[in-house]
């Protein structure tokens, strides 16, 4: 249930900056299983490692957010050229997150916590993805007329591009600055 105010609350936040953009957002999210810590000798942490999909630069995480951005850019002929009529943003998000049902109320109740912090954590990277989005949409849309509709499509694709990478540069500062989520409290001990 917490989990679920958490995300509403987050989505709530970031909806004045999709509701006045043309973003088409959709969120999936893909579960994996952990082993249940207390018929094992394995901590909590431990388990989430063992069963980690999650791989990123040489480490193992135990939550993940892809995004990808689309775009699509309508042109009109004008008597000087060529304008933006136009502009379609699909932002497309993959959480992923662990999955644990414990026979010990304390191991899933320790468990409970941890997921509600990462997911926390992971929603600040799909924040990074909207804010992407919304400036694609944005600054395309203000694109001003060019003397040709392919220079101008040429031009969108260039800047939107500029703008998936500005972002991707943002959640990776994200990650360093919060050591992947640990100083948000993304951390287990290891007993």
């Amino acid at each position: 249930m917490t989990i679920i105010r958490l995300l509403f609350g987050a989505l709530l936040l970031a909806a004045p900056l999709a509701a006045w953009a043309g973003v088409n957002e959709t969120i999936d999210y893909h579960y994996y299983e952990i082993e249940d810590p207390a018929l094992t000798e394995l901590s909590l942490a431990e388990s989430l490692d063992k069963a980690s999909p999650v791989e990123h630069e040489s480490r193992t995480l135990h939550g993940f957010n892809r995004w990808s951005i689309r775009w699509q850019v309508w042109t009109q002929p004008t008597d000087s050229g060529c304008a933006i009529k136009d502009v379609k943003v699909d932002l497309d998000s993959l959480m992923q997150l662990p999955e644990l049902v414990s026979e010990s109320a304390e191991v899933q109740q320790a468990f409970n916590d941890y997921v509600e912090v990462l997911q926390r954590h992971l929603i600040g990277h799909y924040v990074v993805a909207i804010q992407a989005a919304n400036k694609i949409d944005i600054r395309l849309l203000k694109l001003e007329p060019m003397e040709s509709c392919e220079a101008l499509t040429r031009h969108a694709d260039e800047i939107a591009e500029a703008i998936v990478a500005e972002h991707r540069e943002k959640e990776a500062a994200f990650d360093k600055m919060t050591d992947y989520g640990a100083e948000q409290g993304v951390s287990l001990p290891r007993e």
